[in-house]
């Protein structure tokens, strides 16, 4: 009887085992299994140079097959025919919600715009967004060169000494805000050719990414029209210290110029506009 009983508690063992064995092999197969993050891009990038220096912009779809994906970095690495690479971190995204039609046929895309910190890339849908590229060091020397043209104008203000647009203006001229002006202009790093882009991911966990190549090119009008962003740059700089000085100032629209390169996969044809 005894041995009857522990048969049947063997058997009660077998099947309880046997019922947790696909669970434990999900487990162990989410565990072992990576992330296979692929990305699908319009085929033309902005590029442009305004006040937040060298830009390029891209709107693009994130895919993760076999299970989500966290990625707390994006970046766009574009090195020039000529050697120059140059890497843009993501500054800025607007991700594509959903789509709504109004009574005459409209579409209207809902978005949400957000400061970048952390996205989460689902492997049951597909995560389409722009991304807003800026380049990293420009960040970093525009700081440096602001600082006397910041002191200065705080300077200026707390003396009672900046009351009329006249008075900023001249504020303007002086040595500390042609020092930013100088290094807006040697900043300027986009020149006619051939560029090569990829991208860089970074995460907190491991994942897969089978890196591609593109290009885009630049010709001597591309590069002659977004050198006219420069004068802006300087009425950008004067309405800046306007506002910042002037209770009730109003400043005017600011018009960049932008281009809009054919991207190509390298080696292959030109990518679908999406």
């Amino acid at each position: 009887m005894k041995g009857e009983i522990m048969d049947v508690i063997d058997v009660v063992a077998i099947v309880g085992a046997a019922a947790w064995t696909p669970q434990i092999g999900k487990w162990v197969y989410s565990f072992f299994t990576k992330p296979k993050l692929s990305i699908y891009l319009h085929s033309q990038p902005e590029i442009g140079y305004t006040s937040y220096g060298p830009i390029f912009n891209m709107s693009c779809a994130l895919l993760s097959k076999h299970k989500d994906a966290i990625l707390n970095k994006l970046s766009v690495v574009l090195r020039h025919d000529s050697g120059a690479s140059y890497t843009f971190d993501w500054a800025g995204l607007s991700e594509d919600l959903s789509e709504i039609q109004d009574n005459i046929g409209s579409t209207l895309s809902i978005r949400r715009s957000s400061l970048p910190l952390v996205i989460k890339v689902l492997h049951t849908g597909v995560a389409q967004m722009f991304v807003r590229f800026q380049h990293g060091q420009f960040k970093a020397n525009l700081r440096k060169a602001t600082v006397s043209a910041q002191d200065r104008l705080n300077f200026m203000k707390t003396a009672g000494k900046l009351n009329t647009e006249e008075e900023v203006e001249a504020l303007t001229s002086e040595q500390e805000y042609d020092e930013v002006m100088k290094l807006l202009h040697s900043e300027f790093i986009w020149r006619a050719g051939k560029y090569t882009v990829t991208f860089e991911f970074g995460s907190p966990n491991k994942f897969k990414y089978e890196k591609s190549e593109y290009t885009f090119e630049l010709n001597q009008d591309d590069i002659e029209n977004l050198r006219k962003n420069l004068d802006t740059m300087k009425l950008a700089l004067i309405q800046g210290a306007k506002a910042a000085s002037l209770s009730g100032y109003k400043a005017k629209p600011i018009n960049w110029v932008w281009r809009n390169p054919e991207l190509r996969k390298k080696g292959g044809a030109e990518l679908p506009i999406h």
